[in-house]
């Protein structure tokens, strides 16, 4: 009889450590946990959002592209190299891996071809906000969606230009009467002020000294005199 009451015991807790097991299994899927390098993410957006980030997007310079790279440099290595694959997985790691493709690369690798080597990355990123299935640009804030966009003001596509004149119409509508409503106008009119240079050339003639592109006698003109509007 104690033997049986023992057997029993002991089935009853393999049975309830088995569904224990299934119940967390669930949450941790259900809560979307993010393996790896959980807090980096974190880091970078709280970087790059918190308190005086206007100051990092519109007035550089050399000491912030030093602290980027003293901060985040290896992330952004990282990134470049394919890694940091986790990130791609939830919304917010991957605004930040946005942000360290698109806008820590310009940081710290200025003036080299890699400033421009993870606009790619970038750009598909972009594209997972922009579909609405496991990401959706609509529900983030109107300082961070202007960042999920940029990789398609960055890009030489014409479609993508034509994209991001759009995005950045209805973000500067959707930040009518707000403190952000200024800054909306002004990148709505950055984002035409692209797709001017790229309807014209087909590219950016400002990065073919960097990328080692040959110019063309109309682009020579165009950098020969080149407004400070279009000096990106």
């Amino acid at each position: 009889m104690l033997a049986k009451r023992a057997s029993f015991a002991l089935v009853k807790n393999q049975y309830f450590l088995k569904q224990r097991s299934i119940l967390l299994s669930r949450l941790l899927c259900n809560s979307k946990i993010v393996p790896g390098s959980g807090a980096k993410w974190q880091e970078v957006l709280t970087y790059w959002f918190g308190p005086g980030a206007e100051k990092k997007w519109f007035n550089g310079g050399p000491a912030v592209d030093a602290e980027i790279r003293k901060k985040f440099g290896k992330l952004v290595d990282e990134a470049y190299q394919g890694g940091l694959k986790d990130w791609e997985l939830d919304p917010k790691p991957s605004l930040a891996l946005i942000i360290l493709c698109d806008q820590f690369t310009r940081n710290i690798y200025k003036g080299t071809p890699k400033a421009f080597g993870g606009d790619v990355r970038a750009r598909v990123m972009t594209s997972k906000f922009l579909e609405r299935s496991t990401h959706d640009h609509r529900k983030h804030s109107l300082s961070e969606r202007s960042f999920i966009y940029m990789p398609l003001m960055h890009s030489e596509n014409i479609q993508d230009q034509v994209t991001s004149v759009q995005l950045y119409e209805r973000l500067a509508q959707d930040a009518t009467s707000t403190p952000y409503a200024q800054q909306t106008r002004l990148n709505f009119d950055f984002a035409k002020k692209h797709k001017e240079v790229v309807d014209r050339f087909g590219r950016y003639p400002q990065r073919n000294a960097v990328l080692q592109r040959q110019n063309s006698p109309e682009e020579q003109e165009f950098l020969d005199n080149l407004p400070d509007k279009y000096k990106w």
